[in-house]
């Protein structure tokens, strides 16, 4: 049901202290960081799968829930009592999944009237009034413009473009009540998992670099220049629909198609050839949507992508990187979010293995000890 791997033996516990926690469709993951002496230190990571607690008796790891809040908290406080989680200050992600990201092309205005004229494009993106959502935005820097209105006289840039984040009230209550009923945090945050994402994955990129995350319900993919996200897609097929397409098709239980598809991902030399057509299938729906986000970005902003970093557990199936790299010609790397903190020597494959997956939860304990 969990995997904990706790540290808090061999650290000193002086420092301020954050735990990230990732609440995903399919498990929840904890990572908690300290900085000390300017240093940033793992103390405690670890992971539950929220199938069992959605059904008992069959409910399997991998497996979509949708937790009532009584299950999600039971869960939550079993993760962070195995992990011996002692941190105070707790930052939760939301998932890109009940939350909105977008950019809209605005006048260029004060900061006051910006404000009034974002939200009244905003409604045409949100399907819901504006007073059940959370809105915050963000001008996107144009980097190519280095002063030169004032050196020549031209006229100032007449558009800007704006990052919205828009997130449901009832997600963020949710996640109140259940930070409630644990009793344990004395502050806790909140971030969209993308921006979380990454800061727990990007380094010093300068050129635009795509993130690709692969979860259980879904990918998102992001572009991200000079630390700024300038294209967001969101595709709602995720690992969890590639096993429900190996259980229909080849007539078995979930638990069984999960070890299938993580043996033979997209390994055309595997013997089992019909799972790898089904898994094939599904994946090919996910490259057309991002060669669509590739042509989009490089359409607008006349530049190439220099790096694919995949985050996910998706990302991990067998021969998805290769067939990735290869298929668009672009450098891609896994995601390795613990390198950002100092850790025994003896995890550092545990935890460049695990990395892709936890890339959110380091990314959300980054935020505070940074």
């Amino acid at each position: 049901m969990s995997f904990i791997e706790s540290l808090n033996g061999i650290f000193s516990k002086k420092g301020d202290t954050y735990v990230g926690i990732d609440i995903g469709s399919s498990s929840i993951k904890t990572v908690q960081l300290k900085k000390e002496k300017g240093r940033i230190l793992l103390e405690t990571y670890g992971e539950v799968a929220l199938g069992p607690y959605q059904d008992p008796e069959n409910g399997v790891a991998g497996q979509l829930t949708n937790l009532e809040i009584n299950k999600l908290t039971e869960a939550l406080k079993n993760l962070l009592e195995q992990a011996n989680v002692t941190a105070k200050n707790a930052l939760i992600s939301v998932s890109s999944a009940t939350s909105l990201i977008f950019i809209l092309k605005v006048p260029s205005l004060a900061q006051r009237e910006l404000a009034g004229v974002v939200q009244n494009e905003a409604r045409k993106y949100i399907p819901v009034p504006l007073t059940e959502v959370s809105l915050d935005w963000w001008i996107i820097p144009d980097k190519e413009i280095y002063g030169e209105d004032e050196v020549f006289g031209s006229e100032k840039k007449k558009d800007v473009d704006v990052l919205v984040a828009a997130v449901r009230n009832e997600v963020v209550e949710r996640y109140n009540i259940v930070s409630q009923e644990l009793a344990k945090f004395s502050s806790t945050r909140y971030e969209i998992e993308t921006f979380s994402a990454v800061r727990g994955s990007f380094k010093h990129e300068l050129s635009p670099v795509m993130m690709l995350d692969f979860g259980a319900s879904g990918v998102r993919l992001s572009i991200v220049e000079h630390g700024v996200v300038r294209k967001f897609r969101a595709i709602s097929r995720g690992s969890a629909y590639l096993t429900s397409s190996l259980q229909k098709s080849l007539e078995m239980e979930f638990i069984e198609a999960e070890k299938i598809k993580k043996e033979v991902g997209l390994n055309k030399n595997h013997p089992h050839s019909e799972a790898y057509n089904i898994i094939q299938t599904g994946v090919n729906y996910i490259f057309s949507e991002i060669q669509n986000v590739i042509f989009d970005f490089e359409k607008e902003y006349k530049k190439p992508i220099s790096k694919i970093i995949l985050t996910g557990g998706g990302a991990r199936l067998p021969q998805f990187r290769e067939q990735l790299e290869s298929k668009y010609n672009i450098t891609t790397v896994f995601s390795d979010p613990f390198s950002k903190a100092m850790s025994p020597d003896f995890l550092g494959a545990v935890l460049e293995d695990a990395g892709p997956e936890f890339a959110v939860a380091v990314g959300l304990a980054l935020q505070g000890v940074e």
